[in-house]
């Protein structure tokens, strides 16, 4: 025969409302249908490149020139000068093609003759020189002689005025106009560039020269 014992109601209703929940939470089925979603865990933060194992950093050059450092306020110590500035060669021109090529030219005419001729002759004389093979070509013409040419010659060194001996005797015939061509020596071309050969053309009426001309370079 059990006894009953009389509990204070305080205590009787917290220890039947865990009786309630312990026996409803044992009967609950959640049953085959539940699949709880999964959980996502934060991906991990990649370290640093600088952090990687065997990575060290590098150094990076200055953009501009690092600054020179001053001696202090009130020092006598001279201050550092700057570093040189590197500048490029400049341009050379590049070379003319033709820089051997010499142009020379001169007019003839009987006032430059020793002694002057009184004579309405005149001429033209047209040369170029080569430096590279020493050849020298040359055109020539002339007008109103008092008669047929004698003889014309290239003389140096002289200046004008002067009298030089010949330095090259053209071979005849002669008309209106004349062609040639000679290879000249080194001290012939160094005479003939500075303005010391002159052309003289001698006549029967004129045999020391009817018309003469100075060859000067033109370029």
């Amino acid at each position: 025969m059990f006894t009953l014992v009389p509990v204070s109601s305080r205590l009787v209703w917290p220890v039947l409302a865990v009786a309630l929940l312990a026996a409803g939470c044992a009967s609950v089925d959640l049953g085959p249908r539940y699949d709880p979603p999964p959980v996502h865990m934060p991906p991990a933060t990649p370290a640093p490149a600088s952090q990687a194992q065997g990575a060290m950093p590098q150094p990076v050059p200055p953009t501009y020139p690092q600054a020179q450092p001053l001696p202090p306020i009130g020092s006598t110590a001279p201050m550092p000068s700057p570093p040189p500035v590197v500048q490029a060669p400049p341009e050379q021109p590049a070379p003319s093609p033709r820089s051997n090529l010499v142009t020379l030219t001169t007019r003839l005419d009987s006032a430059s003759t020793v002694p002057p001729a009184r004579s309405a002759a005149v001429g033209q004389l047209d040369a170029l020189y080569d430096s590279d093979t020493g050849l020298l070509r040359w055109k020539a013409s002339w007008s109103s002689l008092s008669g047929p040419i004698a003889s014309v010659q290239f003389h140096a060194p002289a200046e004008m005025g002067q009298i030089a001996p010949p330095a090259l005797v053209w071979p005849g015939p002669f008309g209106p106009s004349y062609e040639g061509r000679a290879v000249i020596t080194p001290q012939q071309a160094t005479d003939l560039l500075s303005g010391r050969w002159y052309l003289n053309l001698t006549t029967r009426a004129y045999p020391t020269g009817e018309l003469r001309g100075q060859l000067r370079v033109v370029y």
